[in-house]
């Protein structure tokens, strides 16, 4: 992982997903007109609000 270089407090990495699962991803950021990444981002501050909740 390397921070990124345009100081925006984000860090740029590599990861293997599953095809499946990188398509379902994929083609919910074009429908909701987002980056991939954006996407994801999502998704995971999603997962980790709920797992915070008691």
């Amino acid at each position: 992982m390397t921070a990124s270089e345009d100081g925006d407090n984000t860090t740029r990495t590599t990861i293997k997903v599953d095809d499946k699962i990188w398509r379902r991803v994929r083609s919910r950021a074009i429908r909701e007109d987002k980056r991939v990444s954006e996407q994801l981002e999502e998704i995971l501050r999603d997962y980790f609000d709920e797992e915070e909740k008691p």
